[in-house]
């Protein structure tokens, strides 16, 4: 680029680049990624987000050629001005600070100069960082925290947006505080995130997250409304899918004149194939149309990647480009190009059961009829025993255990966990349940159930991480659990992955649960 084409152009400071001395590193990373002269020093340190490549340039002698310099080995980012015309007030409501530019980060770019466009995220308190990968802990949710929001604000600016915040915890922090993560492993901490995510979501955060949404947007005023799909089963992706599609059917009159738009979930939709049109066909059973759209972001797609490239404390773009483009390849009409999904939101806003709703929904159906079998047998039910394998994770189950503790209301609940998973969470303080921890591992494991060999006719609940599987891994599955009745024979047992799979099945559909004995 030439001093002409970028001269009003603002060079920021990448966030979690930090410089010690005359040495550039990445975060607390001990390899500089650059070397500075005094001069580079005194040139990057006047780098504020206010001055532009011109102003530099009569501060610093030679400013021009550093910066680009800069900028090519995307040391700095250059945000270009932007000139919003006429257009709509696009509102686009992100789960975490980064979904928004992978999602429709092309979109953003190509309607830049159509109308304003509001970010706005849901969470902002985290604690992970890429080193998370590498076991390597960063654990200072503080800086995590100020570290995304600086990120997310120079994405923003560079896609033409604004960025704002609700300021919620991502999921894992809300379901394991910063505090008890200290008790863990580096090996079990790097496990933490997904535990904490795959899970499924809570009715009390979705009416809380619906009223935070409605408040915001009242003050926003948007023409346009952006939702995501929720593809992949995150819980954070989940829980802010089903907070909009509440908030819209309770609000609908105030917003009956915003065009809603739901985005696919980048890269979240590539882990589970064929769920965009799941979700499509069951919201159209219960009233809500959805239009596909497909948007060519080919011309933009290398500028998308550099504003996906800001979230640099996450991944790094030889991770992330390869997956983006392979989706965006994927998503065009026409071979060669690249494009994004998204759909127009027509009809009624009224969410099936969650359970329809995720990749999971065929499993999620079995565990429903195993309870519902459970719940039938309840007044021979005096004692429930649950047994959490190595394989599994207590997870967020003080809360999930509660809807199970309220279909059965006159049984004693007897969990058996691995110690090592221990450290999770807290104790449950419920006079109607009890744990044991289990040493040993499997063979620590094997011990406890023959012992329980004679328990007959005692429902028996079985979470372990393979309790879904299919494709290849389907024969292991029937294997192990045909296993697991040998071993307790005489008695009801029935499979799932976690608590809160159960949990959200007695969610879904309470009153089924709740009849009469």
């Amino acid at each position: 680029m030439t001093l002409e084409e970028i001269s009003t152009y603002i060079p920021h400071q990448l966030p979690q680049n930090q410089l010690r001395g005359l040495e550039l590193f990445f975060l607390i990373s001990t390899r500089p990624l650059l070397q500075f002269s005094r001069d580079d020093a005194l040139l990057y340190n006047s780098i504020n987000g206010q001055k532009s490549v011109a102003e530099l340039g009569a501060l610093h002698e030679g400013a021009f050629e550093r910066l680009n310099a800069w900028h090519r080995a995307s040391i700095i980012e250059l945000v270009p001005p932007v000139n919003c015309g006429p257009g709509p007030h696009r509102v686009v409501i992100e789960p975490h600070m980064d979904d928004a530019a992978l999602a429709i980060g092309g979109y953003l770019l190509n309607h830049k100069s159509q109308g304003h466009t509001t970010i706005l995220s849901v969470t902002a308190r985290s604690i992970f960082t890429s080193y998370f990968s590498s076991r390597r802990m960063f654990l200072d949710d503080v800086a995590v925290t100020r570290l995304r929001e600086q990120e997310s604000a120079l994405a923003s600016e560079l896609l033409g947006a604004t960025h704002v915040s609700l300021g919620w915890s991502e999921a894992p922090l809300r379901y394991c505080p910063p505090d008890r993560w200290h008790f863990g492993t580096p090996k079990q901490l790097s496990q933490l995130p997904q535990i904490f995510c795959k899970t499924l979501p809570r009715n009390e955060e979705v009416e809380l997250l619906a009223q935070e949404l409605f408040e915001a947007l009242r003050i926003l005023a948007p023409d346009e409304l952006w939702i995501p799909m929720g593809l992949g089963d995150h819980v954070d992706h989940t829980t802010t899918r089903r907070a909009c599609f509440r908030m819209l059917s309770e609000a609908r009159s105030q917003f009956s004149g915003i065009c809603v738009n739901m985005y696919e979930d980048i890269p979240h939709k590539a882990v589970a194939p064929g769920q965009a049109g799941q979700v499509r066909d069951v919201l159209a059973r219960h009233g809500t149309s959805l239009t596909r759209t497909v948007e060519d972001v080919t011309d933009v797609f290398e500028e998308k990647i550099r504003v996906i490239s800001v979230y640099g404390s996450q991944f790094k773009r030889s991770y992330m480009e390869p997956r983006v483009r392979a989706i965006a390849g994927q998503d065009a009409a026409v071979p060669g190009r690249l494009a994004e999904i998204y759909h127009r939101v027509d009809g009624r806003f009224l969410l099936p059961p969650e359970s329809d709703l995720s990749s999971d929904s065929i499993a999620l159906h079995s565990v429903r009829d195993g309870i519902r079998k459970l719940v039938d047998r309840r007044p021979q039910a005096r004692k429930i025993v649950i047994e959490i394998l190595p394989s599994s994770h207590l997870a967020r189950w003080r809360t999930d255990i509660e809807p199970f503790l309220a279909a059965f209301p006159d049984s004693k609940v007897r969990i058996r966990a691995p110690r090592e998973i221990s450290w999770q969470t807290d104790v449950h303080d419920s006079p109607k349940l009890s744990m044991r921890l289990v040493d040993g591992g499997w063979l620590g494991w094997t011990g406890v159930v023959f012992r329980g060999l004679f328990q007959f006719r005692t429902p028996t609940l079985v979470l372990w991480r393979g309790a879904y599987c299919s494709g290849n891994k389907r024969i292991g599955k029937r294997v192990v659990n045909l296993f697991i009745k040998l071993l307790l024979p005489l008695r009801p047992v029935l499979f799932a992955r976690t608590l809160s799979d159960c949990a959200c099945v007695l969610g879904d559909r309470p009153r089924e649960f709740a009849g009469s004995d």
